[in-house]
């Protein structure tokens, strides 16, 4: 069993699941991101984080299972362990920008439906305004999601850079 966090990493815990609470996650499915995010080793078991976060091995079923869903959080296995262990992909929430995408389509078809169906001009406008948005976030979002895979690896050793440069100055 792993120790209990200490109490600057439970709070950062607790502010990623008010993050992902107001990003319409469960609380719990939040809180597991964040101590999937800090834990060490990077990996926990639903008995492991039932513990850690006081709640119940229900709830960490239930979540678990949206977050696999999503793409963020992988099963892992660990050597001489029975146990199913849950991390964070690698690419896990750049995998989520992708099923944000698909969503994007799937609610402009919904739009375009509903402007077929309404005759009265006001309720059309709004549909319409749907439509055009959400085809723009289609179109667009690939082509940030590229620009982010042509530059992660620059970004990152430039935020590293940052990072020293601020440790160097504070010494």
């Amino acid at each position: 069993m792993t120790d209990a966090l200490e109490p600057e990493l439970a709070r950062y815990v607790e502010d990623v699941a008010v993050y992902w609470e107001h990003s319409g996650l469960p609380r719990i499915a939040g809180r597991i991101l964040g101590l999937l995010l800090v834990c060490d080793p990077p990996h926990r078991s639903a008995s492991e984080l039932a513990a850690e976060l006081d709640v119940s091995k229900a709830s960490v079923s239930t979540m678990s299972r949206m977050l696999l869903a999503s793409g963020i959080v992988q099963k892992v296995g660990v050597p001489g362990e029975r146990s199913t262990y849950f991390a964070i992909r690698d690419d896990g929430f750049e995998e989520r920008f992708g099923v944000v995408g698909n969503s994007f389509a799937a609610f402009r078809r919904l739009a375009e439906r509903g402007v077929a169906l309404v005759d009265d001009p006001e309720r059309a406008r709004r549909l319409r305004e749907l439509v055009v948005m959400y085809r723009f976030w289609e179109q667009e979002l690939p082509l940030l999601h590229q620009r982010w895979k042509d530059r992660r690896e620059e970004l990152l050793a430039a935020e590293l850079e940052r990072e020293q440069r601020a440790d160097e100055e504070q010494s």
